[in-house]
């Protein structure tokens, strides 16, 4: 990629890949697996930052993952790229145990997070610790740290002061009233999901896909978050 490429980074935690309460009785975990890959290749970014993997990473044919898969507090973190941004030297990659996945190539540095869910301030401290952690573990000063990362609204402002830059997404990355995947579970609107950079990275566009996915007569989500994208210009 030259200077003034764009790159556009696509995170989704795919819920250890269950079944919605809205889908067909007999829908599959490799159902799920099938129409995440369709989801992914319509959309077409460069990068791909799952969450909360059941080890299992779905299958996109264009794009390869890259060597890491580490464990959070629930499920696993993976990395895909676009084959082409993968030819000549690989990328370097290093995790921060429980919570990151960081992928360094073209002289940034992309952090797949899932930070410690819970409220209060102890879990909101272990989360802004994380973020430190990140940063410090980030080979490259221009780093993107996107993902799942729990925060809520309130959280936002402390982790800036480790020298991060963010904006909310345009919509909630969680909205159970309008995504029901448990039907019976707590209902309320939050910005998991979202991103935080640094080093001169300027976020061009954000987009939250909230439009469920139909099979036969049934319209559900195919996890309990919506996925984002980011573009950014290199």
């Amino acid at each position: 990629m030259t200077p003034g490429s764009t790159l556009t980074v696509l995170s989704w935690n795919v819920a250890l890949l269950e079944r919605s309460d809205l889908a067909p009785q007999l829908w599959s975990m490799e159902q799920t697996e099938a129409a995440i890959r369709e989801t992914i290749l319509d959309i077409n970014p460069d990068v791909v930052v799952f969450q909360e993997l059941p080890k299992l990473v779905p299958y996109i044919e264009t794009h390869d993952m890259v060597r890491g898969n580490p464990e959070t507090h629930s499920g696993h973190l993976g990395t895909l790229v676009r084959k082409e941004l993968l030819v000549g030297r690989g990328p370097r990659i290093s995790s921060v145990p429980g919570c990151a996945l960081l992928t360094t190539m073209h002289g940034i540095t992309i952090a797949n997070v899932h930070l410690a869910p819970g409220t209060g301030a102890s879990s909101a401290g272990k989360r802004l610790e994380q973020m430190q952690d990140v940063k410090e573990a980030s080979p490259t000063e221009a780093l993107l740290v996107i993902g799942d990362t729990n925060t809520r609204v309130e959280e936002v402002r402390p982790m800036t002061e480790l020298g991060f830059s963010t904006e909310p997404p345009p919509w909630p990355t969680w909205d159970s009233r309008r995504n029901q995947f448990r039907e019976d579970g707590p209902k309320f609107t939050a910005y998991f999901t979202r991103w935080f950079v640094a080093g001169g990275i300027e976020i061009d566009s954000t987009e939250v896909w909230t439009d469920p996915y139909r099979a036969g007569e049934h319209d559900f989500h195919l996890s309990d978050h919506y996925a984002m994208t980011v573009e950014f210009a290199l």
